[in-house]
């Protein structure tokens, strides 16, 4: 149910991303690309690791999904460039099947949930469309970006030696 809901919506932003273009960015697709992102990071972060926070049922996977998250966020604050894009591709190619794996997260949480699932299901599809602001870009943003890509790649080099 949930699993299944927030795997099409993978499928189409990636299919959104993939669709971005080369060298010339498509800018009306990368803005409902970044619209949809930032939509499907806040469904994440604001219902469903909550609810998996107040079950006690947090694990180091969570973890890594909230770093990946921080940075794929910071990713989308730059104009986009082929270099953010190819940095959001190779995120989005290892954090996705830590939710759609079996056993993954969506597969965890569905279990977790059990009677309470249709009603998270409805507040996820009733999860608002996240305003966006202007781009910006800075010499300060570019070392957070940084800092949030390192604490993402070492989180999961830990992650591959921790049990999920």
């Amino acid at each position: 149910m949930l699993r299944e809901l927030l795997s099409r919506d993978h499928e189409r932003l990636d299919a959104l991303l993939n669709a971005l273009g080369g060298s010339t960015i498509d800018q009306q697709k990368y803005a409902e690309f970044r619209r949809g992102l930032l939509r499907h990071i806040g469904i994440e972060e604001r219902i469903l690791f909550p609810e998996m926070r107040s079950r006690g049922a947090s694990t180091e996977v969570e973890r890594q999904l909230h770093r990946d998250h921080a940075a794929l966020a910071a990713l989308l604050v730059p104009p986009p460039s082929a270099v953010e894009i190819d940095q959001i591709r190779a995120i989005l190619d290892r954090h996705n099947p830590l939710e759609e794996e079996s056993g993954g997260f969506y597969d965890r949480f569905e279990r977790m949930a059990g009677a309470d699932l249709p009603a998270v299901v409805s507040r996820v599809r009733d999860y608002p469309e996240v305003p966006t602001a202007p781009h910006a870009d800075s010499p300060i943003l570019r070392r957070s970006i940084a800092q949030l890509l390192r604490e993402a790649e070492e989180g999961r080099k830990r992650l591959q030696t921790t049990d999920r």
